[in-house]
C-alpha cells in the first residue's frame, strides 16, 4: 500500500481513485498549492506519490504565478495552467517526488511540459470511469514498482531521481522485445554493466551474453570476431571458427563502440539483422541466429549517420526508437550519498581490497565476513557523526570535507572514475591502517579528505576555463512583466546553484562574482528573491 497525495479542486479524480483503487491511501484532496505545501510539510516522510490536476477553478488569491494586476484573460490563463505552476514549485522543494499530471482530453498538451518540469507521467481521461479508472491505475504501478526497485539496487546504481526511473523503467520494457537496443551518453557511465545486467537479465532469454569492444579489435578482424570463420579464410585460420553472433544465439549480444564498426563490416551486420542469419568468412552455408543485440556508443550516431561514417539504413534497423541516454555524473549530484554508500560497500567486495578488510577484522577482533557478506557488516554513515558501536560492525566513516571534495569534483570518467577513486581510497586507508595501528576506535576507519584530494589531483586530466563559467538549465515560463520573468530565471539558477554547493555561499560568490568575499552580497540577493535557507535545507 503507497499513499498518494492528491492535488485537486475538486472530488471526481479522489473519488475514482478510491472506488476504483482502494489497496493505496489518499491524502486531499488539497485545493490549492497552499494547502498541498502544508500537507507535504507535515506528511512528507508518508508520500510516495503525487496525482496533480492541471485546470484548477480557485479564487485569485489562492492562485500561484498570477501577476499582480492581471486581467481576466491572464487569470483564465493561469487557472487552465495551474497544475504546472504548482508542479514547479514541486519540483524545486522536492525535486524526487514521483508526480503524476492529470487532465482531460481537450485542456492541455502536456507532453512538454511533463517533460520539462520532470512530471513522472501524464494521463489524459476521457469521461469514462472504467477507462480512466484502469489507465491511472497502470500509471500508478508503474512509478511505484520504479520505487520499490531502487531498494534492490543490485550491481547497477539508480539512485533517486526522476530521470533515472524513467530509464529504468524504459529498459525493463526494452529489454523484454526482440528489437535491438542503443546505449548512448558518456564514457563510464554504466553502458555495459547495464547491457549485462538489466537488458539481458531480464529480456528472459536462456543463452549466453556475450560482450564485443569494437575499439580494441583490428579492422580487418572485426568481421571475423562477429561473424565466424572457416579455415583457411585468412592466415592463421587453422580450424573453423564461431563468431560473436554464433556465440550468443539464444542470448544477448553487447557491442560496444559501434560507431568504430568498419563499412564494410556495416553492410555485412545489416544482413545480419535484416535474415537473421550469419555466414562465416570464408564459407557459404548460413547459420540462422536468433540475438538480442544491444549497441552501444559514447558519440552521437546521427551525427555520424550525417558525416557518412556510418550507414544511415543500419541505423535504421537498429532502431533509433529504442535509444537510451545515460546521464552523465554531474548531472546526478541528488544520487550522491546513496551513490557513496553504494560504490563503497561495493569496493569492500573488491578482490584487491577484500583481503585487507578481512586482515584488519581478524587483526582488530571485528569477527570474519561470511558467504553473502565477505566483508561482514559494514555501516556507512554520511551525517557527519561518530555512530556508537555495534559488535561487529566495521564503519566507514567520511568526513563532511571528503563528502565535500567528491561533491565537487567534475567526474569526466562518470561512474567508472567515481568507483575507481573510492576503491584506491579505501585500498590506501586499510593498508596504511596495517602499518600504523586502528586506533582507540577499531571499529572506525576514517577516509581522510587529504587522501582524497591526492587521488583526485592524480586522476585530474582536464580544469574547466573560467571563460567556460558556470552553466545550468532554467524554464522559461511566460510572463506578462519581464522584471517577474528574469526574477524567475534568477531564482532558478541561484537554487540550482545552492544545491550544488551544499549552501557555501562563498563558493557560490566565487562562481557568480569570481570573489569568495562577495558572500554577503550573494546572500541579500537570495533573500530578496524570497529564497530561505531554512526552507530549502527542508
Amino acid at each position: 500500500m503507497a499513499t498518494i497525495l492528491v492535488i485537486d479542486d475538486q472530488d471526481r479524480y479522489v473519488g475514482l481513485c478510491r472506488k476504483a483503487i482502494p489497496e493505496h491511501d489518499y491524502l486531499g484532496p488539497a485545493r490549492c498549492w497552499r494547502e498541498a505545501a502544508e500537507l507535504l510539510r507535515t506528511r512528507r516522510r508518508d508520500v510516495d506519490l503525487v496525482l496533480l490536476d492541471v485546470h484548477f477553478e480557485i479564487p485569485a488569491e489562492d492562485l500561484v504565478g498570477l501577476p499582480a494586476g492581471a486581467d481576466a484573460k491572464t487569470l483564465a490563463k493561469v487557472r487552465r495552467r495551474q497544475g504546472l505552476e504548482i508542479l514547479a514549485r514541486l519540483r524545486r522543494r522536492l525535486p524526487d517526488l514521483p508526480v503524476v499530471l492529470m487532465t482531460s482530453k481537450d485542456e492541455v498538451a502536456l507532453e512538454r511540459a511533463a517533460e520539462r518540469l520532470d512530471a513522472e507521467e501524464y494521463t489524459y481521461f476521457l469521461d469514462d470511469e472504467y477507462v480512466d479508472a484502469r489507465s491511472l491505475r497502470v500509471q500508478i504501478e508503474n512509478v511505484l514498482s520504479a520505487r520499490r526497485g531502487r531498494e534492490a539496487e543490485g550491481p547497477v546504481y539508480w539512485g533517486r531521481s526522476a530521470e533515472m526511473r524513467r530509464i529504468r523503467a524504459r529498459l525493463h520494457v526494452l529489454a523484454r522485445g526482440r528489437l535491438p537496443v542503443i546505449l548512448g551518453g558518456p564514457t563510464g557511465t554504466g553502458k555495459s554493466m547495464i547491457a549485462r545486467h538489466v537488458v539481458h537479465t531480464r529480456s528472459g532469454r536462456r543463452g549466453r551474453f556475450v560482450s564485443v569492444d569494437l575499439s580494441t579489435l583490428p579492422r580487418d578482424l572485426v568481421a571475423a570476431q562477429l561473424f565466424g570463420s572457416a579455415r583457411g579464410a585468412y592466415t592463421g585460420s587453422v580450424a573453423d571458427r564461431k563468431g560473436a553472433f554464433e556465440e550468443a544465439d539464444g542470448g544477448t549480444l553487447f557491442l560496444d563502440e559501434i560507431g568504430n564498426l568498419p563499412e564494410d563490416v556495416q553492410k555485412m551486420l545489416l544482413t545480419v539483422l535484416q535474415e537473421g542469419v550469419v555466414t562465416r568468412i570464408g564459407d557459404t552455408a548460413e547459420r540462422r541466429v536468433d540475438v538480442k543485440l544491444v549497441v552501444a556508443t559514447h558519440e552521437d550516431l546521427p551525427e555520424l549517420v550525417r558525416a557518412g561514417r556510418f550507414r544511415a539504413d543500419l541505423y535504421m534497423r537498429l532502431n533509433p526508437a529504442c535509444t537510451v541516454i545515460l546521464p552523465p555524473l554531474v548531472k546526478r549530484r541528488g544520487d550522491f550519498h546513496g551513490l557513496l554508500t553504494w560504490a563503497a560497500l561495493r569496493a569492500l567486495e573488491s578482490p584487491q581490497l577484500l583481503g585487507l578488510v578481512q586482515e584488519y577484522r581478524e587483526r582488530t577482533g571485528l569477527g570474519a565476513g561470511t558467504p553473502t557478506q565477505p566483508a561482514g557488516d559494514v555501516g556507512v554513515p554520511l551525517n557527519g557523526e561518530v555512530p556508537p558501536t555495534v559488535p561487529n560492525r566495521l564503519v566507514l566513516l567520511f568526513p563532511e570535507r571528503t563528502q565535500r571534495l567528491l561533491r565537487r569534483h567534475r567526474w569526466p570518467g562518470n561512474l567508472r572514475e567515481f568507483a575507481m577513486v573510492l576503491e584506491n581510497a579505501l585500498t590506501f586507508t586499510f593498508a596504511e591502517l596495517a602499518g600504523f595501528g586502528a586506533g582507540a576506535r577499531a571499529d572506525v576507519v576514517q577516509v581522510r579528505p587529504k587522501l582524497v584530494r591526492d587521488l583526485l589531483r592524480a586522476v585530474r586530466v582536464e580544469r574547466a576555463s573560467e571563460a567556460d563559467g558556470w552553466r545550468c538549465e532554467v524554464v522559461i515560463r511566460p510572463d506578462p512583466t519581464l522584471n517577474h520573468l528574469a526574477q524567475d530565471v534568477e531564482r532558478q539558477y541561484f537554487t540550482r546553484l545552492w544545491e550544488q554547493e551544499e549552501g557555501d555561499f562563498a563558493a557560490m560568490a566565487r562562481l557568480l562574482m569570481g570573489d569568495e568575499t562577495a558572500a554577503r552580497k550573494v546572500q541579500l540577493r537570495f533573500n530578496q528573491l524570497g529564497l530561505k535557507v531554512r526552507e530549502m535545507k527542508g
